[in-house]
Order: C-alpha cells, then sequence, then structure tokens
C-alpha cells in the first residue's frame, strides 16, 4: 500500500504511522499493527508508547511472549506507567502465568485505587486458582468502583450461584443481562438461576437467546438440551444436540449428553454408538465411558457394562459413582467381599448416596454382619427422610 511504500522512504509522519497501526489494531489486523510499531520503535528504541502500543497490538495477535517483552520495555522506559503493568498482567495470564500477575495488579491498584477492571481481573485470578472467597471480594470492590460493569456483575452472580446464594446471584445476574443485554455468558448463568428458582419457561427462554448469540458455546449446548429433556420436550433437546453437531461441534460432551437422551428414550443401540464415538474423540473422558456402562447395564448387558465402569474409575478415582455400580454388579454376581469395600469407597465420596448405603447393608447381612448392617439401613432410611423432608432434588441418587 502507498502508507508502507511511504514508510520504507522513511517519509511518513510518525504520527500518523502510531495512529494508523491503532487503526490496524482497532479493526482486527494487530499483526500488521505490531510490524508497523516495530518500524518506529527502530528510529525511537525507548519510546514509552510505542512499546505499550506494540505490547497491546501483539496481546490482541495472539504472540503473547513478544507482548510480554515489550511490555517489560514500555516499563523500562516509565516505570510509574500504570497501563503497561496492566498490559504485562494481561500478557502473564495469557501464558498461564496467573499468580505473577497479581502483584503488577496490585501495583495498579496501588497507584489507582478506582481505576476500572482491576479488582475483576485479581478476582478471576482467585477464582481459577479456587480462591473463592477472596475472589468474591474482588468482585465486590470492583462494583464499588464501576457498579455497572457487566463482566464482574457476570462473574458475581456466578459465584453466588455456586455458592448456593440463589437471590444474591439472581440480583447481580439480573443487574449484568440489563447493563449488557446481548451478552451471552450473563443470560446462560441467569437461566442456571431460573431454573433454582423453578422458573423453568425463563431459563429455557434465556438458554435459547443465549445460545442464538454464542452458537459455538459447548457447554451452553449440552444445559440447554438438559433443560429441555427436564422441563420441556425431549424431542427438541435432540434437534438441539443434532444440530450442534451438524455445525461441527464434534465435541465429547455432545456426543454423551445425544447418548444419554437416547439411553432415556431406550434406544439402546444408538446410544452405545454415539457413546463409541464420544469415547473415539476423547477415550480419556470418564463420563463417556461411565455413560456407555450405565447404557449396557440398562440393556441387561452386564459384561460389557462392568469393564466400562472399570475404565471410568480408573479416569475418574474420586467419583463416588462407578465404584457404586461395579459393586452392584460384583455383588450380583455373588462376589459379595469384592463389593463390600466398593459400597465403602463410594460412601467415602458421598456419603449422602442413600442406595448405596442400602445396597451396603444387604451385602453385610449377607456376610452374617448384623449390626453394621442395621446401621446400614438406618443411615439408608434417615437419608430418604431427610430428602423428603427438604424437597431437595437431584442430590446424590446415583442415578
Amino acid at each position: 500500500m502507498a502508507f508502507v511504500a511511504a514508510l520504507d522512504c522513511g517519509e511518513a509522519d510518525p504520527a500518523r504511522m502510531l495512529a494508523e497501526a491503532r487503526r490496524l489494531r482497532e479493526q482486527g489486523h494487530a499483526g500488521e499493527a505490531a510490524d508497523l510499531l516495530a518500524r518506529l520503535i527502530e528510529r525511537s528504541p525507548g519510546d514509552y508508547t510505542l512499546h505499550y502500543e506494540r505490547g497491546l497490538a501483539l496481546l490482541a495477535a495472539g504472540s503473547h511472549k513478544e507482548a510480554l517483552a515489550e511490555a517489560g520495555s514500555a516499563i523500562e522506559a516509565d516505570p510509574r506507567a500504570s497501563d503497561a503493568r496492566l498490559l504485562r498482567a494481561d500478557a502473564l495470564v495469557a501464558l498461564s502465568r496467573d499468580e505473577e500477575a497479581l502483584p503488577e495488579l496490585r501495583q495498579v491498584v496501588s497507584s489507582e485505587p478506582t481505576r476500572a477492571g482491576v479488582h475483576r481481573r485479581m478476582g478471576i485470578i482467585h477464582a481459577r486458582a479456587g480462591r473463592l472467597q477472596q475472589a468474591m471480594n474482588q468482585f465486590e470492590k470492583e462494583l464499588q468502583v464501576n457498579p455497572q460493569d457487566a463482566e464482574t456483575l457476570t462473574e458475581a452472580g456466578i459465584f453466588y450461584l455456586q455458592d448456593g446464594q440463589i437471590p444474591e446471584a439472581a440480583e447481580r445476574l439480573e443487574r449484568a443481562v440489563s447493563v449488557a443485554p446481548k451478552s451471552p455468558r450473563a443470560r446462560q448463568f441467569l437461566a442456571e438461576v431460573r431454573f433454582k428458582q423453578s422458573r423453568h419457561q425463563e431459563g429455557l427462554d434465556l438458554q435459547k437467546s443465549a445460545l442464538a448469540d454464542d452458537p459455538g458455546n459447548v457447554q451452553l449446548v449440552v444445559n440447554h438440551a438438559a433443560a429441555l429433556e427436564t422441563y420441556s420436550d425431549p424431542h427438541v433437546a435432540e434437534e438441539v444436540l443434532k444440530s450442534a453437531l451438524d455445525r461441527g461441534l464434534k465435541d465429547v460432551h455432545i456426543y454423551v449428553q445425544l447418548g444419554k437422551h437416547y439411553r432415556e428414550w431406550l434406544r439402546f443401540d444408538e446410544a452405545i454408538a454415539v457413546l463409541k464415538q464420544a469415547i473415539a474423540i476423547d477415550p480419556a473422558n470418564s463420563d463417556a465411558h461411565f455413560q456407555l456402562a450405565r447404557t449396557y447395564l440398562t440393556g441387561a448387558r452386564t459384561a460389557e457394562a462392568l469393564p466400562e465402569f472399570r475404565e471410568a474409575s480408573r479416569l475418574a478415582p474420586t467419583d463416588a459413582y462407578a465404584y457404586y455400580y461395579i459393586g452392584s454388579i460384583l455383588a450380583g454376581q455373588g462376589n459379595i467381599d469384592e463389593a463390600i469395600p466398593l459400597y465403602r469407597r463410594s460412601l467415602e465420596l458421598d456419603p449422602l448416596n442413600p442406595k448405596a448405603h442400602y445396597s451396603l447393608a444387604k451385602a453385610l447381612a449377607k456376610t452374617g454382619n448384623n449390626q453394621e448392617a442395621a446401621a446400614e439401613f438406618s443411615r439408608h432410611a434417615e437419608i430418604l427422610k431427610r430428602l423428603r423432608e427438604i424437597k431437595l432434588q437431584g442430590v446424590a441418587t446415583a442415578d
């Protein structure tokens, strides 16, 4: 282009070149912007603005290591510049070096306590590390600085949802949707809140609209299909899953959900076929093996179910239910002594599984351990009573 030719001749004005680089980055041509800025830096190697702008361009282009280096050069040029430290933090996060990013973000907060977006970044880092209370503290600080920040409202709402604080989750996510009505993530998780509130049709409508704006969101596809299966029309659920596959979303989780759908409708051959496809995509996916095993078991194909349950247990050794089903198959074969430790292991991982307590009780009774069997029968009855009293649904049923 003529502009580049002028640059090659050394005739381009640096201010125009910088403006052109910014325009290129903003229009999605970040790599070209970075190349243009590199030429400017050759002329002015210690210029803060050029290093900073090139760091932004490199980060946008996915060149994270190079962006980190440019952020360092910008900091060398101006150690007090908060923008460069924020850029360095973003580059570190992009490189999965979250803990190194935190000190940079703290320095930004120290110099600019009311700067928007910094506390949110810190909150997301804490959340990824499992420091949920620290994450929530940062999200709330961000909302004090910027109460209309849709991203922070969404993340705070998700935190409250996962913590079981449904009114708080609803309030944050409703605000997020109000501020950013086109945000698929806010609508996705507000839908989950609506299901918790038994406002099922609202939840389905929110999921449908979010999926229209984010059709490649595999988790949303699976969640919407599962919700349709439970609260609306299972045939539509099947259509949603098949449509996603037709669009090229050949994801293991979609195949697993479709396999579960087929099994629920006793279409065992179809279920087995798609679950085998899931395993072909990801042989290390424990849920695919588990659901294939469940399908074999439902179809009374115990001999084929057992090795799949064993593989699921090997891949996910902290999952309670594979142990339970392996124990049940072995007990059905008369191998009571092998089944008992499997039931015990299942209950170590999920003490609230009434079926495992009942199965362990029966197995203990068959071995003559009547006192412990009676205790397990009692625990089974207590859990069922508690579940009925508080109308708790979907918890530890091993279904």
